[in-house]
């Protein structure tokens, strides 16, 4: 039966009352026999695309039949389901026959197909099932579907895509929302003012007697202060080695303090205190460094600039 209505269609096709270019009529009507043969062969997928290829050459309802057919065919209830409804919509003067088997197809199709009901606060966004678009935000009716889990997505230049799951029974209604946060105006450079609860930008140095160049370096003088204990404590060591040795050299003979009357561990004494005092010029030498680092670095404003995302974070930077 199915067939017999694609070889009556391609005969109804040619007496449709739409206006168009006879040549894009004359075409659609020989994509039409094309289609209509190559269904009757059973190659329903290039069928399809013959009466895809005539509908958008000559804009005829009559055709959304075949189109509903080969879907239906093909295992693709949701297309199948949509051609039907633009046939019955638009093709009202078609044969009873047709119109009879498109709202039997119509009835059966939907007792096997669940709706997606799709709420989204933005007007205008770009509304898809499944990667498929399925119209512009705010959708009027509920979007047929095939039981099952779908993914919905919405987008909008002016807000963040929105993306959630739902699932879908047959026969019922599921619905989804879809919110879509705005996206956070940019923020000029340098910021004015950092975000609440950032409060990350330092007042720029003052010039007045009140700030010296030594204000705000905390940890430089510690390091400052730490270079000075370890440099004391070098010079203690050397003198108390230096001290050592003077009293072993005067009773053990002058550069030679392995003579008797040296014991080992006087020998090892003047080792030692030799050791710490060269350990604590080695710590002194690093603070000293640490302490030249600090300074340079220590009290230089900081600038604090929004992350990518608004409210996501900052970033801290040195101004030189």
């Amino acid at each position: 039966m199915h067939a017999t209505c694609l070889v009556l269609l391609a005969i109804l096709a040619q007496t449709s009352p739409l206006t168009a270019d006879p040549q894009a009529k004359a075409q659609a009507q020989a994509l039409l026999g094309q289609g209509t043969k190559l269904y009757q062969q059973g190659d329903v997928a290039e069928a399809l695309e013959k009466f895809n290829a005539a509908y958008a050459a000559y804009a005829s309802p009559k055709l959304m039949f075949n189109i509903g057919q080969c879907n239906r065919d093909l295992s693709r209830p949701v297309e199948a389901l949509e051609a039907f409804e633009r046939f019955l919509a638009g093709a009202a003067e078609a044969s009873p026959d047709m119109i009879a088997d498109a709202r039997t197809s119509v009835a059966q199709l939907q007792k096997k197909l669940g709706r997606i009901q799709i709420d989204c606060e933005t007007a205008g966004a770009e509304v898809s099932v499944d990667g498929r678009g399925v119209g512009l935000a705010p959708l009027p009716d509920p979007i047929w579907a095939t039981p099952g889990r779908h993914q919905v997505t919405a987008k909008h230049a002016s807000t963040a895509p929105a993306l959630e799951d739902v699932d879908v029974t047959a026969g019922s209604v599921s619905t989804v929302t879809m919110r879509m946060p705005s996206l956070a105006a940019p923020v000029a450079a340098p910021a004015p003012k950092a975000a609440p609860g950032f409060d990350l930008q330092a007042a720029p140095p003052s010039s007045g007697a009140s700030e010296g160049w030594w204000l705000g370096r905390k940890w430089t003088w510690v390091a400052a202060g730490s270079t000075v204990l370890l440099a004391a404590g070098a010079v203690t060591a050397g003198v108390l080695m230096q001290s050592k040795f003077d009293s072993l050299r005067s009773s053990c003979g002058a550069g030679n303090l392995s003579r008797p009357g040296c014991s080992q561990s006087d020998i090892d004494s003047v080792s030692s205190r030799q050791t710490m005092a060269n350990v604590f010029w080695g710590l002194t030498a690093a603070a000293a460094v640490t302490t030249g680092v600090l300074f340079y670095f220590e009290g230089r404003p900081v600038s604090a600039a929004p992350m990518a995302g608004g409210a996501t974070g900052f970033v801290a930077t040195m101004k030189y």
